[in-house]
């Protein structure tokens, strides 16, 4: 362990011997003759032209004015030069890093001393320790870090560097692995432990699971923005990632302050992810899905659900709210448009991006609930988009008996126009024939899957019958080219 009471002895010994006026203060800033105390040092390094030294347990400090000798001044530059290189091989003797300081001010006063010995007390919560392990004390607690290979003592971020395992120490000497590799959530534990916690109680179990979430919305992050992956589906909820991303270390930072800590633990309530449907990870599998799905990214889907799920959770309405049917102007819209195209494939296409959420949050649930409807009755996804449409049209499509919308067949209320899926075939219709009596239309095999989304079957179905001419309204081939 490093001994500041004989450094500051070496270190008074060593400046005195170049110069023979040298003041030093204590840790807090005040002038003293005891030289074990010393941890600040100034000294004239020339008349009227001040140098400061200052010694922590981390490192140790000059800092000196930019007017302490001119360009031409070689005989001064080359004191100066020797002078700061035997100080360093001093301090790295000791264990202790290196620095020094360019400041405007020819001398310092007891303000920047007491700065100065401030900033020397918050350093001493900093790593500390060997070539090969570092420690940190945090309350009663202490981090320790083993690292896989040497630590730069010349870099300031060289113990955050080559970490191979964390772990939190209790006064009463028990140690816990942290299970991830993050200093900040490690340092939180370690408050936490401080304080009387443990890993394994609840508190304990929200920091690790703060690191957990950090780790994995990071993965996720880094693979959404690879340029080869096309999630559109998915792209629309990064904002939300990247502010829970942010929320959450600022949070981890936070616990670190006991005052913090002390406040959240008192508001503490558990929380449990909630389980994310079988529909909509089978959906994000086969959007993040590029060659193969990385399998790690399924264990993020908790995470990113509740993100989504919050996002677009319902809001509650009230009477004035209720006064408008529909969706909402945006979803209407959009409705209204899809139900407006002729081109049955781009009609088809536009539905599956809504599904995947490409056009935004609200069209994407309108089109999830109509597609939750439609596989009540249906298994295949291509009927069940298929019955989609048709919802779709049926609502928001133009009529296809102006002014008609029912009339009556064997004696029952039927919807005129509107094909429904059928008994005797795959899809019936109620249609007026050119005489003015409601006829029921029955098309489409019922063994056979819709395939109209793949452009060359679709194309070779219209050929055979003759699509181009579809015929009367009344008949099945006008009904199979429509669907076509």
């Amino acid at each position: 362990m490093i001994n500041l009471d004989t450094i500051a002895n070496e270190l008074f010994n060593k400046i005195r011997g170049r110069f023979p006026s040298v003041t030093v203060g204590n840790e807090n800033a005040e002038i003293t003759n005891t030289v074990k105390d010393a941890r600040f040092f100034e000294f004239d390094f020339v008349p009227g032209k001040k140098v400061s030294i200052n010694l922590d347990s981390d490192s140790l400090t000059i800092m000196y004015s930019k007017s302490l000798f001119s360009e031409d001044e070689d005989v001064l530059k080359t004191k100066w030069f020797d002078f700061l290189k035997e100080v360093r091989a001093f301090a790295k003797k000791r264990m202790l890093n290196f620095d020094t300081r360019d400041i405007t001010k020819n001398n310092l006063d007891k303000r920047d001393y007491e700065y100065l010995s401030t900033e020397k007390q918050m350093s001493e919560s900093k790593l500390y320790g060997t070539s090969r392990t570092s420690f940190q004390n945090i309350g009663t607690a202490r981090m320790v870090v083993k690292h896989s290979a040497p630590v730069n003592q010349e870099s300031a971020t060289g113990r955050n560097s080559n970490i191979a395992g964390i772990y939190i120490e209790s006064s009463q000497g028990e140690r816990f692995k942290y299970p991830f590799k993050h200093l900040n959530g490690a340092r939180a534990m370690a408050q936490h432990v401080s304080e009387g916690g443990t890993p394994f109680d609840d508190f304990g179990k929200h920091v690790t699971g703060l690191s957990e979430e950090l780790n994995k919305l990071r993965k996720f992050k880094t693979y959404m923005n690879r340029s080869s992956v096309m999630a559109e589906g998915l792209a629309g909820y990064m904002d939300v990632v990247n502010e829970r991303l942010a929320t959450v270390k600022k949070t981890v930072e936070s616990l670190q302050r006991k005052a913090y800590y002390t406040e959240t633990f008192a508001n503490f309530e558990t929380t449990v992810l909630e389980e994310v449907p079988e529909d909509v990870s089978n959906t994000w599998i086969d959007e993040l899905t590029i060659r193969q799905f990385n399998e790690e990214l399924k264990g993020v889907f908790p995470y990113v659900y509740n993100l989504v799920k919050e996002a677009n959770k319902v809001q509650t309405l009230g009477p004035n709210d209720l006064q408008t049917e529909g969706h909402g102007p945006e979803v209407d819209g959009f409705l209204e448009k899809v139900a407006a195209m002729t081109d049955p494939e781009e009609q088809y296409q536009t539905a599956e991006k809504a599904y995947a959420g490409k056009f935004g949050p609200k069209i994407q649930q309108a089109i999830h609930d109509m597609y939750n409807e439609a596989k009540k009755s249906v298994g295949d996804m291509d009927d069940i988009m298929d019955d989609v449409l048709d919802m779709i049209e049926k609502d928001y499509g133009p009529k296809e008996d102006v002014g008609v919308d029912e009339a009556e067949y064997q004696g029952r209320k039927v919807s005129l126009g509107k094909p429904t899926r059928g008994d005797v075939k795959k899809f019936k219709v109620y249609v007026k024939n050119p005489k003015g009596n409601v006829v029921k239309v029955n098309f489409g095999d019922p063994n056979m899957k819709i395939k109209k989304s793949n452009p060359a079957r679709r194309k070779s179905f219209r050929a055979r019958h003759n699509c181009d001419n579809p015929g009367p309204r009344h008949k099945a081939r006008y009904w199979s080219c429509r669907k076509w």
